[in-house]
Order: C-alpha cells, then sequence, then structure tokens
C-alpha cells in the first residue's frame, strides 16, 4: 500500500518519522503472511490508512504499522530494533495482547478490554480502526468469523465509537455488520430505500439548492452536503417507534457547514423562515453539546411544494464542529476527554446504546469497570429500550424486569408496555433483539402482586423500593389525618 495513504497532510518531520516506520514495517514483516491472505506489512499499512481517517498523530500511526510485529519469530528482537519510541514499543505489546478477544461472547475477555481501555484509551482507537479495517475486508474471512467479527463489532464497538463521537466509524460499522448478522432483514429495507432513491436525490438536490440560493443572498459563505439516514439505524427506529419506512422524518438530511457559531443561528433562522419547520423538532447540541463532544443544531422542515416531497433533517454546523462530529475529540488528541465519554452516562449517542446501560453517577474507571462486568454475561440476551439504550440480561427476563431495569423512572406510573411496538403483558418473556418500551399514565400503579412478574432480583427490588415509598406515604397521610 502507498505511503501517501496514511501519511497526507503531515509535516515535514512527522512525514519522516512514519515513513521511516513504515519501510522498517515492509522489511520485516513483508514476508509472513495473515491467514486471511495478505501479508502482515500490508495488514498493517490498511489499519494505518484507517487511523488516519481519524488521528494525524504520528505516534498511533507508528504504532499501527508496526502493530503486529509480534508475531514475527524474532518479533521481541525486532521490536527493541524498531525506530520507535519506548512508549510505542510498550502499546504494541499491549495491543497484541487483545488481538484475540471474543468480547461479545466471553465476560474474561471484556475484563481484559475493559481494564486495557480504561487504563490506556489511545488503545481503544488503535483497536477501533483494527475492527473497522476488518469489517471493510470481511470477505477474506471464511463466514462463521465473518459472522463472528461483524455481531462483535455491531454489539461493542460501534457503540464504543458512537461514545468517543467517531461517528463516521460507527455508522459504516453499523450498517455493514448489520448486512452480515441480519441478511434477510437488511436486505427487505435496503429494497425499500432503492425503491426511494430517485425521488429522495432529487428531494435533496431540490432542496440544498433552494437553501444555497437563500443563503447566499443572505451573505453566508457554506457548503451543503447531504445523506440517507443509515440502514441499521432506520431499521432500529422502525422497530423502536413502530413505524413504517415512509414514516422516518429524519430520513433525508442536509448538512450546512459554514464558518463560525454565530453564522449558523442565522442560517437556522434562515432555513425556519424559508420552510416550515416541525414543532418539537428542534435540537440545539451546540448551546447543550453532548457528553461525545458532538455539537451541531438540528431541525425537520416539512415538504414543501416544488421543492421537496419529504421531510427533511436540517443539521448545522461549523467547519471545526463537523470535524469533531466526524471523528470526535480523539482526532485532537484529547484522551482525557475520551476517558470522560467513555465513564459518562446520559448521552443520546453513547456506549449504552449497543452495549449496556452505564450508571450516570460513575466517577472514576473502577465504577465504569463494575457497570461493564455486571451487566455483560456469558448467558445474556440483548435488549433495547425506548431510547435505544441497551442492557443485557439473563434469559428469562420479562418485560417488567426490562422496564425496571431500563426504565425505572416511568414504573412508577406505569401502565402497559410495548414490545417491538405492540401491546403485551407484563409478565411476557423477552427475547434477543427486543424493544421493550414502558408506557406511564398519570397515576401512581406499581401493585405487589408484579413481583410475581419478575424473574430478576434487580427488577424486584426497583418494585419493592416503590411499594416501601407507597407505604410510607400512605403512613404519613394517616399521622397527618390523626394530627
Amino acid at each position: 500500500m502507498a505511503l501517501a495513504e496514511y501519511l497526507a497532510g503531515l509535516q515535514e518531520t512527522q512525514y519522516a518519522e512514519v515513513a521511516q516506520i513504515g519501510q522498517f514495517s515492509n522489511a520485516v514483516l513483508g514476508a509472513i503472511r495473515r491467514r486471511s491472505g495478505e501479508d502482515y506489512a500490508c495488514h498493517c499499512s490498511e489499519v494505518a490508512s484507517v487511523l488516519r481517517e481519524a488521528t494525524a498523530d504520528p505516534f498511533l500511526l507508528g504504532i499501527a504499522l508496526l502493530h503486529d510485529l509480534p508475531v514475527h519469530p524474532q518479533g521481541e528482537a525486532l521490536l527493541k530494533k524498531a525506530p520507535l519510541e519506548r512508549e510505542q514499543r510498550r502499546l504494541i505489546t499491549h495491543m497484541h495482547e487483545l488481538r484475540r478477544l471474543h468480547l461479545d461472547e466471553s465476560q474474561a475477555d471484556l475484563d481484559v478490554a475493559v481494564d486495557a481501555f480504561v487504563t490506556e484509551p489511545r488503545l481503544v482507537l488503535l483497536r477501533t480502526a483494527h475492527r473497522v479495517n476488518d469489517i471493510r475486508h470481511s470477505d477474506r474471512f471464511p463466514v462463521p468469523l465473518r459472522r463472528q467479527l461483524a455481531s462483535e463489532a455491531l454489539h461493542m464497538y460501534s457503540a464504543i465509537a458512537g461514545r468517543l463521537g467517531l461517528h463516521a466509524w460507527r455508522r459504516e460499522l453499523e450498517d455493514t455488520c448489520f448486512r452480515i448478522v441480519q441478511p434477510r432483514i437488511a436486505a427487505r429495507l435496503q429494497e425499500q430505500f432503492d425503491a426511494a432513491a430517485a425521488l429522495d436525490a432529487l428531494c435533496l438536490q431540490h432542496t440544498a439548492d433552494f437553501l444555497q440560493r437563500k443563503l447566499a443572498a443572505a451573505g453566508l459563505r457554506s457548503t451543503i452536503d447531504s445523506r440517507r439516514k443509515g440502514l441499521y439505524s432506520s431499521y432500529r427506529k422502525m422497530a423502536l417507534k413502530g413505524r413504517r419506512f415512509e414514516e422516518l422524518t429524519d430520513r433525508l438530511a442536509l448538512r450546512i457547514v459554514l464558518d463560525d457559531m454565530q453564522d449558523c443561528y442565522r442560517a437556522l433562522g434562515i432555513v425556519h423562515n424559508a420552510m416550515r419547520p416541525m414543532p418539537g423538532k428542534l435540537k440545539d447540541y451546540i448551546g447543550a453539546p453532548k457528553e461525545n463532544g458532538y455539537r451541531s443544531i438540528h431541525t425537520v422542515v416539512y415538504p414543501l411544494p416544488g421543492i421537496t416531497e419529504q421531510p427533511i433533517e436540517v443539521q448545522i454546523r461549523t467547519r471545526d464542529m463537523h470535524e469533531v462530529c466526524e471523528f470526535g475529540s480523539l482526532a485532537h488528541g484529547d484522551y482525557k476527554e475520551a476517558v470522560y465519554a467513555l465513564r459518562a452516562g446520559g448521552s443520546r449517542v453513547n456506549l449504552s446504546r449497543n452495549l449496556l446501560v452505564l450508571h450516570a453517577g460513575s466517577r472514576s474507571p473502577e465504577e465504569f469497570e463494575d457497570a461493564l462486568r455486571h451487566f455483560f454475561r456469558e448467558d445474556h440476551i440483548a435488549v433495547f429500550d425506548h431510547s435505544s439504550a441497551l442492557a443485557h440480561v439473563p434469559k428469562g427476563a420479562t418485560a417488567l424486569d426490562v422496564a425496571c431495569i431500563l426504565s425505572p423512572e416511568r414504573v412508577s406510573t406505569l401502565n402497559k408496555v410495548r414490545i417491538n411496538g405492540r401491546e403485551r403483558p407484563l409478565s411476557t418473556v423477552v427475547r434477543d433483539g427486543d424493544t421493550v418500551e414502558a408506557i406511564g399514565g398519570r397515576t401512581r400503579t406499581v401493585e405487589k402482586s408484579w413481583l410475581s412478574m419478575c424473574e430478576l432480583s434487580q427488577g424486584k427490588s426497583v418494585l419493592q423500593g416503590f411499594l416501601k415509598k407507597q407505604v410510607q406515604r400512605v403512613q404519613r397521610a394517616r399521622k397527618q389525618k390523626r394530627g
């Protein structure tokens, strides 16, 4: 692979440094082949090229170019001779120790990965780049291994990428792995996308041209590009909301990129004046950024006769914000922020979306690690809630268990539950991949008989807490009446 793939844009001294490491890699790893067929030097260059999409850090690029050096028969000796810093050698050794882990299957393997990621966040970026490369070249692997890699990437690495703000990789992993893990469902949904492609393209182009003229008339310099919602995120939203393909209001999107923040708010006013905004769809992630660093304004506009026949989401951000939106704070070497993002809770696009629910009160790597170990079990099934948070619960868990675990704030007024968009009894046993939506009412409804509909101690504990509070309220009311 040409050096230009991962050297473009580097400063002169950095270019020379990384090029020297690349030449060393070709010399010592070019004659050794992986099971998938390509030589190790080529594989290392591929991983470096993927990594270069997210960062220009020569330190990490050097590690990527020689991360397979330990597989060489004289790997230890060659690692000492390699044109690397001592810290790079240490991380290569550490990265090599993680290469055979099965994070989606083994709790012991997950424990090792958690320890590594929390104590050394640079390994998260390196391992995720490695997995993105595996998925891009998944046809090299036999079908069983391909499905295993895709499942792990979908459930683990795409979630981590989202939490860290690496949205370009997250979208790629989600859609590619979805096609591998659920080929029939993905194919049916792709048929719907294909059928709508011509009209979608026309709507996006006409709307982009229309808004470009409006922005230019106001003296705003901008670039506008378009996208259609990803296959996997469309599937998740359709299942979660019980909506048809045609009812997805954010299926089409335009991204307006401007020079500075004030221009973003001026552009929002122009968009809302020129097109009809949908009530309740305005989200200002510039004024209130997500915890993973994501900053952008989102709004959805109604179809406009002569311009578009479909509702379109409009995203507005600056050029600097756009870079972070695609590849997060890690693109700028902000590893401290990455650690915070890994252990923080509450953001919509985060690790809990596809992996587990993390406690918002986690304030240390140890608490984050404990949360991971508690929820990730070998005998788990994966279930989602109304906001796409995911929990791994033991087989046999009921809808009420899941509501107590994922939506405890709704349990005190729980009226009914929907599983995959359809109303079901609280005692329904959930299956792998189900979406459980807890629907609240206006009054407190927790009953003692509900305890028999919980199979998990965690679910029963939540109910007992509410029942205890109800008894305390009754006792206080009686005392006040007697007084």
